[in-house]
């Protein structure tokens, strides 16, 4: 683990322990790590403990790096898969991929400018028969109503992680390199990664109510 750390901070990615259980920095102060690469002394010490949670910041700080987040075990990864490889077969090799330890897909690259904040892509409305919590996909979910007054949950299907958010990734347990390697994330166009996303948004279900 604490070789893969070293290697991604050679990378420049910003890279921090991780609450493997949480999905979230290990660390009580992570925020200044979006701005700044964290020292080689500082992920030493990190992970030359054992630590085995690993997760990287996206956004400027590691080059203007983005994840695209498949959740529900990836249910809309192959036909989001099957647009761009339709429509630009050349893109999708190029992409580094994972699985995530709930059998979801991050799709991960760089961008040659700005990437802006997170993004829900693709949600689903899903009606329920009352009000008591539910579990899907491993997330616990409560309920609300809508303006007809039936209790629903919305479903987040697709997501990235843009400037200022984290992910845990590879080798963290449960993350596996299915394609490429995050010490070499390819660098998209605008127009390429603006492509990713239309291909994510023309999979969404959901539409909210006007308030």
């Amino acid at each position: 683990m604490n070789q893969h750390a070293i290697q991604y901070l050679h990378a420049g990615l910003s890279v921090l322990p991780a609450h493997v259980q949480l999905k979230f920095a290990a660390l009580s102060q992570w925020k200044p790590y979006q701005h700044r690469l964290p020292t080689e002394a500082e992920v030493q010490g990190w992970f030359g403990n054992g630590q085995t949670g690993m997760c990287i910041v996206a956004g400027a700080v590691s080059g203007n790096l983005e994840m695209i987040d498949f959740d529900l075990q990836a249910e809309l990864f192959e036909a989001w898969q099957q647009r761009v490889q339709e429509a630009a077969p050349d893109l999708l090799p190029r992409l580094v991929i994972e699985t995530s330890q709930s059998g979801g897909r991050h799709v991960l690259y760089r961008c040659d400018s700005e990437i802006g904040g997170n993004l829900k892509l693709a949600q689903r409305k899903l009606c329920l028969p009352s009000s008591d919590e539910v579990v899907i996909g491993r997330k616990a979910y409560k309920p609300r109503q809508d303006q007809e007054g039936r209790w629903h949950v919305i479903l987040t299907l697709i997501e990235t992680r843009g400037e200022g958010g984290l992910f845990l990734c590879a080798p963290t347990p449960g993350y596996t390199l299915l394609q490429g390697d995050l010490t070499n994330l390819p660098v998209l166009t605008a127009h390429e990664r603006e492509f990713l996303l239309e291909a994510a948004w023309s999979l969404n279900e959901y539409i909210p109510e006007p308030i």
